[in-house]
């Protein structure tokens, strides 16, 4: 390819080369003969050389209207050979450098997809409540009861009422917790049935020493 490119440029160089050295010569020759022609021509005329004048062929020449062989080839080969090289020229040029975007570090979606397992707060085992010991209330109802008695001495209170539990009653005090120097009053009972606790009265008599007495009770 290299070649034939080569002798393509040699022989386009020798066809210019000669077109340069051939045309002027041949514009050269019709050049000598117009100056012969002009030199014949005096600068002024001379009286009677008017008809000379007019005799005279025009100086004008008509010049070919088509170029010479050679010169048309010259030039279609010398254009032929500028293609060529601008073709050359540009595959040569080298291929502009395009940089790459930067990367941008992108989240991973699979990192991004999991989500966050949140853990419940941990509530701390709270321990059963104890159930609180409640005092020995009165209880509620419509019945009857038997006052034994009112005594200042807490301590002999909580002795009689311990004495009357062994035995099976049921009693309470008012006010529920015995208070020294204060009145306690000690009851037996509720009971619906008056008659049963009156005949209960001589038993709790000899146990406390107290004498009781039946009343209606009072919630």
């Amino acid at each position: 390819m290299a070649s034939k490119f080569q002798n393509r440029l040699v022989g386009t160089i020798v066809l210019v080369a000669l077109g340069v050295i051939v045309l002027p010569v041949i514009f050269d020759g019709d050049k000598k003969y117009n100056e012969g022609q002009f030199a014949s021509i005096p600068l002024l005329p001379k009286p009677g050389d008017e008809e000379d004048i007019d005799s005279l062929p025009p100086l004008t020449q008509n010049m070919p209207s088509t170029p010479p062989e050679g010169a048309a080839e010259a030039m279609t080969s010398q254009a032929h050979e500028n293609e060529q090289l601008e073709i050359l020229s540009n595959s040569f040029l080298p291929e502009p450098v395009i940089a790459p975007p930067p990367e941008t570090n992108r989240p991973d979606p699979k990192e991004a997809a999991k989500p966050e397992t949140v853990s419940p707060p941990k509530v701390a085992a709270k321990p059963a409540a104890k159930p609180a010991t409640q005092p020995d209330t009165a209880p509620q109802g419509v019945a009857y009861v038997v006052q034994l008695g009112a005594l200042k001495n807490a301590n002999k209170v909580q002795e009689i009422v311990a004495n009357l539990r062994l035995t099976g009653h049921q009693v309470y005090t008012v006010p529920s917790s015995p208070i020294q120097g204060q009145l306690t009053r000690i009851y037996v009972g509720p009971n619906a049935s008056r008659e049963t606790l009156e005949s209960k009265l001589p038993e709790l008599r000899e146990t406390t020493g107290l004498q009781g007495q039946i009343k209606n009770y009072k919630p």
